[in-house]
């Protein structure tokens, strides 16, 4: 029994949490499977400094609403600080996919013309082309037998050896249908289409992606959220994030230290754009952590947070190819990044009078065009102003060696992404696009020196054990000098 003489002990508020979402990848993935590799990367099997154990708890996810999840929870990182794990499954929404899909997806990419296909993209393209090749050529054959053996008699042999062959080439390819092309492109190939029926499938993944972040902001159990998108995930967190930025970028037209924020932000930004090196990417990665802190511990009462995701993570995403599959032409590509419809890192600059250039607005009635004008909120395109992009890929080396789906994602989306080439974890690195989330990895040397071990890469990434990101700053431990 208590001592009543001791009097009331004083509550100890339970400090937030971090989340780790994880967005899968193509074809028909069991849930909860590539997670547990995830948390077994990053957590079960990194060292701990102080040498205590590492614990993962699995337990009923009260957000995501489908019952084949769970929610991953780990005790206390070096910093005190826990964190919960979870995915955001969606190939269940992507239902209905069809050989034809497939092929014409791939179709339109190969008939593009020459000049619209970026470097990085000229070899698989030139293979895309082979079938369309090799399929005129056996249709041209076939005419040309079957018109011999019409007007020669006897000569009808030749006709059926290269029908039957013909045959056979059909059999493989309806294998590779059910076994591959199907299940594993159908998803990419409906995600990327303009055509009525995918743009449904594209809207119902993106709208549970969003509640799904919404419920995470909304919850009051975290002050941080890392997004983890794998192959078609990372251009599905892409997705994600620059819709959820769009909704909630006017709240934070805020005095005070976002303003000073978001102004060390477009300094440190214009520094990079004009002379990308080390030194101006960690000024500008300095400048983003910054905002993120001053979004994250704004004082809102009883609203939801302002902002709470502060990483962003791909691991072999297409978005290395952006210019290719998200428009028709290079071209369109452009001008979607001038109109701000995509987000760049840094983001897209506002041209104003006198030769000012600002990544944000004033939203006072009048004074939008006013480059001084206060206070400013970001605009719809600068979600990277406040969220941290590590993409991680396997380096190409040929068709089939290194991963094609993957690449650098600074080339395209601009010098403040973190590009991390990986080694693959398998002896040659063949056709690794799978790979990324092995916990082991071949012990042998391969390729150049300088990439890193991919679990270490993807360490790096979600930076779990970082307590400059980990804690609001009002939290954080004291620096010892």
């Amino acid at each position: 029994m208590a001592d009543a003489t001791s009097g009331a002990q004083p509550v100890r508020e339970r400090p937030k949490k971090q989340a780790v979402v994880l967005i899968h990848g193509i074809g028909e993935q069991r849930p909860m499977e590539t997670l547990w590799q995830l948390v077994q990367t990053v957590w079960i099997n990194e060292p701990r400094a102080d040498g205590k154990s590492r614990a993962v708890y699995s337990e009923p996810d009260e957000v995501s609403g489908l019952f084949e999840l769970r929610r991953l929870s780990t005790n206390e990182n070096m910093h005190g600080k826990r964190t919960d794990f979870f995915e955001y499954y969606w190939a269940h929404l992507m239902h209905g996919n069809q050989f034809g899909h497939v092929v014409a997806w791939l179709g339109r990419l190969a008939m593009r013309k020459r000049e619209q296909v970026p470097l990085s993209l000229l070899k698989p393209w030139r293979v895309l082309q082979a079938p369309l090749y090799v399929g005129g050529a056996l249709t041209f054959i076939l005419a040309g037998l079957a018109l011999q053996a019409l007007l020669v008699p006897g000569m009808a042999g030749p006709l059926y050896g290269m029908a039957s062959f013909v045959a056979l080439l059909w059999i493989a390819i309806l294998l590779a249908e059910k076994l591959f092309l199907t299940p594993v492109l159908g998803d990419a190939a409906r995600y990327l289409s303009r055509e009525p029926g995918d743009i449904q499938r594209r809207q119902e993944i993106r709208a549970q992606g969003l509640a799904l972040l919404e419920d995470l902001h909304r919850s009051g159990k975290y002050d941080r959220i890392v997004l983890v998108g794998h192959s078609l995930g990372g251009l599905i967190g892409y997705d994600l994030l620059t819709h959820m930025w769009a909704r909630r970028n006017r709240r934070m037209d805020r005095e005070g230290p976002i303003q000073h924020a978001i102004e060390e932000g477009e300094r440190a930004a214009k520094a990079l754009t004009e002379a990308p090196c080390e030194e101006t990417r960690a000024a500008w990665r300095l400048a983003q952590r910054r905002l993120f802190d001053a979004l994250r511990d704004a004082p809102v009462g009883d609203e939801q947070p302002l902002w709470l995701v502060s990483d962003f993570v791909t691991l072999g995403a297409p978005l290395a190819h952006a210019q290719t599959l998200l428009a028709e032409t290079l071209q369109e590509f452009e001008a979607q990044l001038r109109r701000r419809e995509l987000a760049t890192s840094p983001p897209h600059f506002e041209q104003f009078e006198g030769g000012r250039t600002r990544f944000s607005y004033c939203r006072v009635h009048g004074l939008a065009d006013d480059p001084e004008a206060g206070p400013r909120a970001p605009h719809n395109a600068a979600v990277f102003a406040a969220v941290c992009w590590t993409n991680i890929f396997f380096p190409a080396q040929g068709i089939l060696r290194g991963d094609l789906v993957g690449g650098s994602a600074a080339n395209v989306f601009g010098p403040g992404v973190k590009d991390i080439a990986a080694r693959a974890p398998r002896f040659g690195g063949w056709t690794p696009h799978l790979q990324y989330f092995e916990t082991e990895a071949d012990p042998r040397q391969w390729g150049d020196p300088a990439w890193m071990d991919h679990r270490a890469a993807l360490r790096e990434g979600v930076a779990l054990e970082d307590g400059e990101v980990c804690w609001p700053e009002a939290l954080r431990a004291p620096k010892v000098r």
